[in-house]
């Protein structure tokens, strides 16, 4: 038998002819693996182009989503229209009481009558004497500062005043009452600081009540609100609606979407972002204050919605608000420390649910010796 060269071709017996090929071979195998190197590269190559097509679909999705939303939020400003309501668009408070506004209104469930009347910087009460040499006191704080459902003479602010203007304080004190109806802390905030140095206080209080974790639901609200927690603003929205859809509003995926919390308390103990933000801005305002010398003291208000005794269930609140102050070196008077156990239908408006003139009265009586004490001892606020 003779050997093939150049692996061409054998002569065996018989005639038969046997052709080698360890040449093409090598070369059909190169081939083919070329031929496959290339189907998985251009594979790879429309996965990628998908991806980014994807990725970029999804980025102008959200672009237009937000743009929408935007929008329909400038419509809502443009036509809003409320007696004591004005929105501002282009600032973080998301809106103002109106100035010089003077009204009477009725407790529909119980008919008590009430009215209030603004000055002309949008506050309740008398027009606000910045010339005036009386101690300067901002109290700050939302529906229970302002005083919802009683008359000026029995809001907290006007009636520390007088108890301090009589026996044994003989203080000339003025209290600015800068309470607006549905603020949270954050708007909070940013209120006391457009205004501490316009004021020039010598003392700055903090009204805090049991739901100021959550954000206003007086206005429309601003989107950039209600997605404030949220990286995508339409996934959070798609959750939102499969949510309301599915299950009846029950919230089987979590949204992250700012909304009012039906449990006040959970937000709050969980250290959700709400509660989170909330510690920032208390933090944020008490240096406001103390970077201008003027002492900070905290009035934490209990819900007189709800009974002040042993089923009282908002306590976990109180201790992390107090808990706060004893870490920022804050003056914190817990109200609910004084009048627990007395029947809540003694303190609160008769079918409104907000703390009435003799709640007032009795929280005043609490806070006149504190209050005393911060305006005796010398700050640099004016």
């Amino acid at each position: 038998m003779s050997r093939a060269r150049g692996g061409a071709h054998a002569m065996l017996p018989h005639g038969l002819m046997v052709y080698s090929s360890s040449s093409g071979g090598v070369e059909e195998r190169a081939e083919m693996s070329a031929s496959s190197k290339s189907g998985i590269g251009s594979l790879a190559g429309s996965v990628v182009l998908l991806l980014v097509s994807s990725l970029l679909a999804l980025v102008v999705a959200e672009f237009i989503f937000r743009a929408y939303k935007q929008i329909g939020w400038q419509r809502a400003v443009k036509y809003h229209q409320h007696v004591l309501y004005l929105m501002l668009p282009d600032s973080p408070l998301e809106y103002a009481l109106r100035p010089g506004v003077n009204r009477e209104n009725e407790v529909v469930e119980s008919g008590i009558k009430w009215s209030y009347q603004l000055n002309a910087d949008g506050f309740r009460g008398d027009e606000f004497d910045v010339q005036s040499n009386k101690k300067r006191v901002l109290f700050v704080g939302d529906s229970y500062t302002f005083g919802w459902g009683v008359d000026q003479q029995e809001v907290l602010p006007y009636q520390l005043q007088q108890l301090l203007a009589g026996t044994p304080y003989a203080i000339d004190a003025e209290i600015y009452n800068l309470g607006v109806p549905g603020y949270n802390t954050l708007q909070e905030f940013h209120l006391l600081n457009q205004v501490i140095d316009r004021y020039s206080p010598e003392l700055v209080m903090l009204g805090y009540v049991m739901n100021d974790a959550q954000p206003q639901a007086n206005v429309h609200e601003r989107p950039s609100v209600r997605y404030r927690y949220v990286r995508s603003w339409l996934l959070a929205f798609i959750k939102e609606q499969y949510n309301y859809y599915m299950h009846k509003g029950e919230a089987v995926l979590a949204t992250g979407l700012n909304l009012p919390d039906k449990d006040f308390v959970a937000s709050v103990v969980e250290n959700q972002p709400k509660w989170v933000a909330t510690r920032q801005a208390l933090t944020d305002m008490a240096g406001l204050a103390r970077s201008r010398g003027i002492p900070f003291i905290l009035v934490v208000f209990p819900s007189f919605n709800m009974h002040l005794d042993r089923r009282y269930p908002f306590r976990p609140i109180h201790n992390e608000v107090n808990a706060w102050a004893a870490e920022a070196g804050v003056t914190s008077v817990d109200l609910l420390d004084y009048l627990q156990d007395i029947d809540r239908e003694v303190y609160r408006v008769s079918g409104d649910g907000h703390p009435n003139g003799k709640a007032f009265e009795s929280a005043a009586e609490v806070l006149a010796p504190v209050v005393y004490g911060a305006l005796k001892t010398p700050s640099s606020g004016r």
